[in-house]
């Protein structure tokens, strides 16, 4: 069966407040075709007519779709998985219905709630400020979390988008990643631990290596998680799966209340699948080679 790596291509200029590391899937096509002899990969910016002359060049059997922001545009993540779906094209990951429903945040969350799972609710302090409809951890610093009007109102005046302002929950946050093919099936569970003061993972946590937000706020595969709360963590993304309807693997952001309760602070259907923070080093804290990990991703791709 031919594989094809799609992925796309770092925009020559990001959107304003973003750098192009965040938009370059080099690194993770590279990870895939390692483990896949005979694979093509293919970078694409993102224009219609590119996706359909990779299907006509190389008729794929599968395309493992690392396509995040055609044409640099984070808008656009579902517009890929849309196109291979509609060029009839076995692909890997979420479908294109799953990826628009959670760049939303508060449609998401509304989804998440009529289904019984906690998410953060408004107005109250402190309180957390973050984009709407963006990815990445985009705009997020640490003074997002305000703790009065002045502070609130500086946060919002810093977000060029439509911005959210939901109820920061102040205890232990929890990266659970979940695979599997129509069902969660697999589950890892890493927390995000924080030090020197740092509440809440920023945008130059995710993206700027040797900043201080990024050491101070590693993902830990290590740290005691006792079998309980470990069960409700992954019984909570497990029904957030089945809720936006998942496909291959998810990342759901976990924070537990003052009570414990976990309530659901982000749900990433295309996640990053390198990196230390990534569904790769998650998968292997658990026992799974990355070859037999990818490969899974492809036998369930359809």
């Amino acid at each position: 069966m031919k594989v094809v790596v799609a992925h796309t291509l770092a925009p020559s200029s990001p959107p304003d407040g973003r750098i192009p590391d965040e938009f370059d899937l080099g690194d993770a096509c590279e990870a895939v075709i390692s483990v896949v002899p005979g694979a093509i990969a293919q970078g694409i910016e993102g224009h219609d007519d590119e996706f359909a002359n990779l299907v006509r060049e190389h008729r794929p059997g599968v395309v493992f779709n690392l396509c995040e922001a055609p044409l640099g545009r984070p808008d656009r993540e579902a517009h890929a998985a849309s196109r291979w779906q509609s060029l009839g094209v076995r692909f890997t990951g979420a479908r294109g219905a799953t990826l628009e429903l959670c760049r939303v945040k508060d449609r998401v969350n509304a989804l998440l709630s009529a289904c019984g799972i906690a998410s953060p609710g408004r107005g109250s302090f402190p309180c957390l400020v973050k984009p709407a409809e963006e990815d990445g951890s985009a705009w997020i610093r640490r003074d997002s979390v305000c703790r009065g009007k002045e502070e609130l109102k500086l946060a919002l005046a810093r977000v060029p988008t439509r911005a959210l302002v939901e109820e920061f929950i102040p205890g232990r946050e929890f990266a659970v990643s979940v695979w599997g093919g129509g069902q969660p099936e697999y589950f890892s569970v890493g927390e995000t631990v924080f030090t020197n003061g740092l509440e809440l993972i920023t945008y130059d946590a995710k993206w700027m290596p040797g900043s201080a937000d990024y050491i101070e706020s590693p993902v830990s595969y290590a740290t005691e998680v006792s079998a309980e709360l470990r069960g409700t963590l992954e019984e909570t993304a497990g029904s957030v799966w089945r809720a936006v309807g998942a496909h291959g693997y998810l990342r759901v952001d976990v924070r537990l209340n003052d009570a414990g309760v976990p309530y659901v602070l982000d749900v990433n259907p295309n996640p990053a699948l390198g990196g230390s923070g990534g569904i790769r080093a998650a998968a292997e804290a658990v026992g799974w080679s990355w070859e037999r990990f990818v490969t899974a991703q492809i036998n369930w791709a359809c």
